[in-house]
């Protein structure tokens, strides 16, 4: 039937040994999706190039997914991943199966019989590793821009049938929420998962449902490899190296490393606060309500964790947005101690680069300028602010959202400009209705009269902020005991201490605890009821004994430790 609906295409069906019930092969998914990948390389030498488009069915797309993710690992296979044009999963479990638990406890009586765990202990619904991988794949899926279609079954399956004890054993074995990846094109079928790729003929309704998407796979094949190419010819390949100017992803991991990984349980809370809610949502689009809650600026003092917030949502949005076409996140950190991330141009280069990293065929953007102008394109704010702009308004590609950390840390001139460009752009009536901007900063006066008409968060105001700070002083002050060997008594005295000192502030419990490091168990207490309240309290009673001693050093130790802790 499937010759008849594309009929220039060569039609190969491949088998892999699937059985683990008896006289099962001793494999797993990794290994069948290699073998996949190696056969399929050498049956088409003569033809590399040519576009493929797999259709897998139940187990058969997850061998597809490892497949991808094993080429993309591996240059000798880069033709094979850059000639996929496209992916159909039929009743495929990508995050797992509710029915593992039964068929890996089926698996384990049916051993004498020569059965195989390597598969099924795999497929535990929502496991890690299938999340995982899944969240590998959709990467790499927005990387090729790679067309993806999800069908899942809306029947129950009598799976006691194959074994001869029939409706003792029904239900759904992939549910929609396991064959499906959220944001990509997704289909019911009318069968359960054994039928779910089998047809009466070419008027069966499933059979259309399916063909027509291969059809139209195979139809727009060459086009989804030319584009493809395009963005990997020369002129691209010079535009992305000039619009780099830092890696926000590496300067995230290295502010992570100096700020240390956050208390358990912390930041959280923020996912369900009502004003991040509505910034991630639809809302109204043509109206002020609308464009004032596409800024959230989120503020508070020093020391207050609005660093820490925005690599907690940075993480968080990535991994949701990674499995959905819909909606694509950036991000920068400023730093005023680098001339790279204290500048607006260096801001929207950032943001720009790490949307044409996620989309490719943004790039097309910016190419006409830049083949007029080359470099000096991006030494030019309104230019780049511009870009931003086009970019955002590609409805392929769904929505942008884009969080800048720590504005204050911009140069003066520079503040000014984003503020300024922030309030005439979605202040205006055209605002553009896909692009999102969180900021975070202190509450100075000149940033709160360009964002205070934005919806807006202060930290301090949240109580469940006030939790955070005090989960992060019972992690260090448990840190603390265990590595100095407080007694409970000084352990509980010391917890109490940095409760009642730090007033709201990680950055003081930061600095007390390092001090506390040095400190023998004896004295911890006494140290701790020594230190003042207040951030310039402390830094001055810590500052104080190595600028009297004149240790340059110390001071400097302190210094580069806060400025870690800052956020």
């Amino acid at each position: 039937m499937l010759p008849a609906r594309v009929p220039k295409s060569r039609i190969m069906v491949y088998n892999y040994e699937s059985r683990w019930h008896a006289d099962a092969p001793k494999t797993r998914l990794q290994l069948c999706g290699e073998e996949l990948v190696q056969n399929v390389h050498s049956f088409r030498r003569g033809t590399p190039t040519r576009p493929i488009v797999f259709v897998g069915h139940s187990l058969g797309g997850n061998v597809i997914v490892q497949a991808l993710l094993h080429a993309s690992d591996e240059d000798k296979y880069k033709g094979f991943l850059e000639a996929t044009a496209g992916v159909v999963f039929l009743g495929t479990p990508l995050r797992g199966t509710k029915w593992q638990p039964f068929l890996d406890s089926l698996a384990q009586l049916m051993a004498p019989a020569g059965s195989h765990r390597g598969v099924t202990k795999e497929l535990g619904f929502d496991g890690p590793e299938l999340r995982d991988r899944l969240h590998r794949f959709c990467r790499l899926r927005n990387r090729l821009s790679m067309p993806v279609s999800c069908f899942f079954e809306l029947f129950e399956t009598d799976y006691g049938q194959r074994f001869g004890i029939r409706r003792v054993v029904k239900g759904t074995i992939v549910d929609e929420a396991s064959a499906c990846i959220p944001g990509l094109d997704r289909r019911g079928l009318e069968a359960d998962h054994l039928k779910i790729n089998k047809y009466r003929g070419p008027d069966d309704h499933g059979y259309q449902k399916v063909s027509d998407v291969i059809h139209e796979m195979c139809g727009n094949a060459n086009n989804v490899i030319r584009r493809r190419h395009d963005q990997q010819r020369p002129e691209a390949r010079a535009c992305l190296r000039d619009l780099f100017v830092t890696d926000p992803l590496e300067d995230k991991k290295a502010l992570k490393r100096k700020k240390g990984d956050r208390a358990r349980g912390t930041c959280n809370w923020i996912m369900g606060a009502e004003e991040l809610t509505t910034w991630l949502g639809p809302g109204p689009t043509n109206s002020s309500e609308g464009q004032a809650s596409q800024v959230l600026w989120l503020h508070g003092n020093p020391g207050t964790g609005k660093s820490t917030m925005a690599i907690f949502l940075t993480e968080v949005l990535s991994e949701a947005f990674s499995a959905t076409d819909g909606k694509t996140l950036a991000y920068f950190f400023c730093d005023s101690t680098f001339d790279k991330r204290n500048t607006a141009t260096s801001v929207i280069r950032g943001l720009l680069l790490q949307l044409v990293q996620q989309h490719p065929q943004l790039l097309d953007y910016l190419l006409p300028k830049y083949n007029e102008r080359g470099a000096e394109l991006f030494k030019s704010f309104d230019a780049l602010w511009g870009k931003l702009l086009e970019v955002a308004a590609d409805k392929n590609t769904g929505r942008k959202y884009c969080i800048i950390d720590a504005l204050d840390e911009c140069d003066a001139e520079s503040q000014t400009t984003l503020l300024q460009q922030l309030k005439e752009t979605f202040r205006g009536r055209n605002a553009p209705p896909n692009l999102h901007i969180l900021v975070t900063s202190r509450p100075y006066d000149e940033i709160r009269e360009h964002l205070d008409t934005f919806a807006n968060m202060d930290l301090a105001s949240y109580r469940e902020a006030k939790k955070d700070v005090e989960r992060c002083i019972e992690e260090r002050t448990a840190d603390l005991a265990e590595m100095k060997r407080y007694t409970d008594k000084v352990r509980m005295r010391v917890s109490n201490i940095l409760t009642e000192k730090a007033e709201g502030t990680f950055l003081w419990v930061g600095l007390a605890c390092k001090e506390l490091e040095g400190i023998p168990s004896k004295d911890a207490v006494e140290t701790l009821q020594n230190m003042p309240k207040g951030l310039h309290s402390l830094y001055e009673k810590l500052l104080e004994p190595a600028v009297n001693s004149n240790g340059v050093n110390n001071v400097h130790r302190v210094l580069s430790f806060v400025a870690g802790l800052f956020g």
